[in-house]
C-alpha cells in the first residue's frame, strides 16, 4: 500500500485523449462474455465493494446510490443488496452492456442509463454513494470527472472508485517491445493526476490502496481472451492487423515470464475512497 503523500506529487502529463465511441462500442461487444472473462475484474470489484457502507437503520438508510461504469449490472445488483439503498443507478457509456444488464433478472430498484461520467445528468446533491470499479481509466478529463461526482453527491456522500495506474498489464508490453516499437496496450493514468482533480473538486480523499493483482493463464490465446473478452484491448493510434510471425515471436517472449502457475497478467490498481465534505 502506498501512502497519499507518496502518490500525491506533481501531477504529470495525462495520456492521450480518448475516442469514446471506439470504447463502447468495444465493451458493447464483449457483453454477452464479460462477466466469465471478467475475473481479475471480479476481485478488483470486490475489494470496492467491501469499502462501501451499508444501512443498518432507518438514520442511515442509504437513498441513491449510482454504479459508474456499470457493464452487465453484475456488481449493481450487488450493490444494492450491500448498501440496502433505494435506488440504484447503473451508468455505462456502451449501449449494448446496458442492453444485456436490462435483459437479466432481479433488476428491483435498478435503472440503466446510457451516459458520460465526466458529464453527469443528475440533479445536485443527490447521490449517497458512488460505487465504480475499472471505468474512471477511460475518461478523458479528471477534473471534469471528479468535479461531477463532487456535484452530485450529497454532504456526507461517499465515492469509492477502483482504477488501474501504468504499469498495468506490463509483462504484455514488455514481450510486445521485443517484437516492434508500435502501442499494443492503453496508457493509464498517473495516482497524481487523479488526486489533484479530486483536491480541485472540494473531495476529501480519506484512504487510498495501490496494489498488483496478477493473474495467471495457461497459455497466449487465454491470456488476449482475458483481456480482449473485457473490452480492454482498446488503444488509441491502434497498431492494427498483426502478422503471423510477430504474434510468433510475442509468444517465445511471453513464454519467458512463465511460472509454475502459467502466463501472468498483471494489473496495477490504486482505489480511491472519497468523501464530500
Amino acid at each position: 500500500m502506498k501512502t497519499m503523500a507518496a502518490l500525491a506529487a506533481t501531477p504529470a502529463a495525462p495520456p492521450t485523449p480518448r475516442d469514446k465511441s471506439k470504447i463502447a462500442d468495444a465493451f458493447s461487444k464483449a457483453a454477452a462474455d464479460y462477466d466469465q472473462l471478467a475475473q481479475a475484474q471480479k476481485r478488483i470489484a470486490q475489494k470496492v465493494l467491501d469499502l462501501c457502507p451499508t444501512s443498518t437503520s432507518a438514520e442511515s438508510r442509504i437513498g441513491h446510490a449510482l454504479d459508474i461504469g456499470c457493464g452487465t449490472g453484475y456488481w449493481t445488483r450487488r450493490l444494492r443488496d450491500h448498501s440496502q439503498a433505494q435506488q440504484i443507478t447503473g451508468l455505462d457509456l456502451a449501449e449494448g452492456m446496458l442492453r444485456f444488464a436490462d435483459e437479466q433478472p432481479d433488476n428491483q430498484r435498478i435503472q440503466w442509463l446510457c451516459a458520460d461520467a465526466e458529464q453527469l445528468p443528475l440533479p445536485a446533491e443527490n447521490l449517497d454513494l458512488v460505487f465504480s470499479s475499472l471505468a474512471i481509466q477511460w475518461c478523458n478529463d479528471y477534473h471534469a470527472l471528479f468535479g461531477s461526482i463532487a456535484r452530485t453527491l450529497k454532504p456526507g456522500g461517499e465515492a469509492h472508485i477502483a482504477t488501474l495506474l501504468p504499469g498495468t498489464l506490463c509483462e504484455l508490453e514488455q514481450s510486445w517491445a521485443k517484437v516492434d516499437n508500435k502501442t499494443h496496450i492503453n496508457r493509464f493514468t498517473d495516482a497524481q493526476i487523479l488526486i489533484h482533480a479530486i483536491r480541485k473538486a472540494g473531495l476529501t480523499l480519506s484512504a487510498t490502496d495501490a496494489y498488483c493483482e496478477t493473474m495467471f493463464y495457461p497459455d497466449l490465446r487465454a491470456v488476449f481472451d482475458s483481456i480482449k473478452g473485457v473490452g480492454a484491448h482498446h488503444t488509441e493510434g491502434e497498431a492494427g492487423l498483426t502478422g503471423r510471425r510477430s504474434l510468433l515471436k510475442l509468444k517465445q517472449a511471453y513464454e519467458t515470464r512463465r511460472t509454475s502457475e502459467g502466463l501472468p497478467v498483471s494489473y496495477q490498481v490504486l482505489i480511491l475512497s472519497l468523501r464530500k465534505p
